[in-house]
C-alpha cells in the first residue's frame, strides 16, 4: 500500500471531468465508496476552467491544472483529449502522483498498460504512469486471454460498432438531433459527424485501428494475427463486438463457456437469458451473447458481445487500478 502524501488521506484528481468518460469516473468513485481525503477536478483544454458541478453530493469547481495542485495529490485521472494531456503526464515523477491515463488515443509511450481481468496484479506501488487501453481494446484482450488459456489463438478478425459517444456529448446530442429531425424530415445537423448517423452504418475514418491492435496484442501475444475494422453505428453508448477467431485446437462450446464464466469481466447469458448492445449500459461486465463454432473452417470460432465504453472498458478500469496502486488489491474485476 502506498502512503498518502497528507495525513487526512488521499487526495485525488480528476482532469477533464465534465467529459462523459470524467463523469462516469466520478460515479463509480462515488459508488465504490473509494477512500479519499479529497477529489479535486481540472480542466487541461482551456474550455471548462470555473465551470461548476459536483463531487458527490458537494457543489465543486473545475480550476485550471496546474503543477502545484498535481504536486499535492497521490492519484490523478486524465480524461478528455490526448493532446491537452500529453505535457501533464510527462511530470508524473517529478511531481510524485499516480497518472492513470484514459485520454483516448493515448500519447503516454512510457505507461504501463493495465486491464483489470488480465494483468491487474502487476501494478505495483512504484507504478507512476498507467495506461487504461483504448475501450474498444479492453474486451478484445479479456476474451482472447480467456481463450488462450484453452489453446493458444492463431487468428483473430474483430469488427466493432463503436457508439456516438466515442465522440463525446456533443456526438450523442447530435445523433439525437439527427434522429429527430429525420423523423420530422428536416434537414440533418452534421457538424461531429461528416454524414448522416442516425439510421446508418458507414465505416469510421480510419486512424485508432493499428492503435487497437497494439493495445491487444500487448495484452495477449504478439503473435496473434489481428485484422481490424472498426465501423460507426446508430448507438448512443455501447460496443458491440462480432470477433472470429481461430485456435490452434478448439475445444468444444461447454469447455470455452466455462472458461469464459472464470473472469468476473465477463458474463454469459443465463436460461433463457439474451444480450443485446442496450443491456451492456451500466454494467461492469463484457456481456457475451453468443459463441458459436464456425462449420467451414477448422477450429474457428465466432463471438458475440457488447459492452459499456464508458464504465467497463474506460472508467471502471481506471478505478479498477486507482484501487490496485493505492492499497495494493482491487475488490472486483
Amino acid at each position: 500500500m502506498a502512503n498518502p502524501k497528507h495525513s487526512s488521506g488521499y487526495r485525488l484528481g480528476i482532469v477533464n471531468p465534465l467529459t462523459l468518460v470524467g463523469e462516469e469516473v466520478k460515479s463509480i468513485l462515488r459508488a465504490r465508496a473509494f477512500p479519499s481525503a479529497k477529489i479535486s477536478l481540472f480542466d487541461s483544454t482551456g474550455q471548462s476552467g470555473g465551470a461548476l458541478t459536483q463531487v458527490g453530493d458537494e457543489p465543486a469547481f473545475v480550476a485550471p491544472l496546474s503543477r502545484d495542485e498535481l504536486e499535492d495529490l497521490d492519484l490523478v485521472f486524465f480524461c478528455g483529449p490526448a493532446e491537452a494531456n500529453r505535457d501533464w503526464l510527462t511530470s508524473v515523477d517529478d511531481l510524485g502522483f499516480v497518472g492513470i491515463d484514459l485520454s483516448q488515443p493515448s500519447t503516454a509511450e512510457d505507461g504501463k498498460l493495465v486491464v483489470a481481468g488480465i494483468n491487474l496484479e502487476n501494478v505495483d506501488a512504484d507504478d507512476r504512469l498507467i495506461v487504461s487501453p483504448h475501450p474498444a481494446a479492453i474486451p478484445i484482450a479479456l476474451i482472447l486471454h480467456e481463450l488462450a488459456n484453452l489453446s493458444p489463438i492463431e487468428l483473430c478478425t474483430a469488427t466493432v460498432v463503436q457508439p456516438a459517444s466515442e465522440f463525446g456529448q456533443a456526438g450523442v446530442e447530435e445523433l439525437a438531433r439527427q434522429t429527430l429531425s429525420i423523423l420530422n424530415v428536416q434537414s440533418v445537423p452534421q457538424q461531429i459527424f461528416d454524414r448522416q448517423l442516425a439510421f446508418n452504418l458507414y465505416p469510421a475514418p480510419e486512424g485508432n485501428e493499428e492503435f487497437v491492435i497494439g493495445q491487444v496484442r500487448a495484452l495477449t501475444s504478439p503473435r496473434i494475427e489481428i485484422a481490424l475494422l472498426i465501423t460507426q453505428g446508430t448507438i448512443f453508448h455501447g460496443h458491440t463486438f462480432s470477433l472470429f477467431v481461430r485456435m490452434k485446437k478448439a475445444p468444444g462450446l461447454d469447455r470455452i463457456h466455462e472458461q469464459l464464466r472464470r473472469n468476473p469481466a465477463l458474463a454469459l447469458p443465463e436460461g433463457d437469458q439474451s444480450f443485446g448492445t442496450v443491456d451492456a449500459a451500466g454494467k461492469d461486465e463484457v456481456l457475451i451473447a453468443e459463441v458459436r463454432l464456425d462449420r467451414a473452417i477448422s477450429n474457428g470460432l465466432w463471438i458475440w458481445a457488447v459492452c459499456d465504453n464508458l464504465r467497463r472498458s474506460s472508467a471502471l478500469n481506471a478505478v479498477l487500478i486507482a484501487e490496485k496502486a493505492l492499497f495494493g488489491t482491487g475488490m472486483t474485476n
